[in-house]
């Protein structure tokens, strides 16, 4: 591994497939970036640069409370593409930096 990778993401995307299997929701690439795009943006980035510390991240977001912050934001990030998928509607970010249908 080189370089900086921010692990979030990994945790993201393994929670979108998790949690998006059980929606009627369309379920495209696209559509799967914007829940990971929301999601991301509402999470604090966990970066490392080398094996050990991917290996302590992983161990460390087992973690109640991590679970829990991640399945939140990527719930409410399905839910919100899932009613308006970008296909149909383009986002705005309200004062409060929520995405709503625009």
């Amino acid at each position: 591994m080189t370089g900086l990778i921010n692990l979030m993401e990994e945790t993201v995307l393994s929670k979108i497939d998790q949690l998006w299997e059980g929606t009627d929701y369309c379920k495209c690439d696209s559509c799967k970036m914007d829940v990971a795009a929301y999601a991301l943006n509402r999470l604090p980035p966990q970066y490392v640069q080398s094996l050990k510390g991917k290996v302590l991240y992983q161990f460390a977001s087992s973690q109640t409370q991590r679970d829990i912050e991640v399945t939140v934001a990527v719930s409410s990030g399905i839910e919100i593409v899932g009613k308006a998928p970008h296909k149909n509607v383009n986002f705005v970010s309200d004062e409060d930096g929520t995405l709503s249908a625009g």
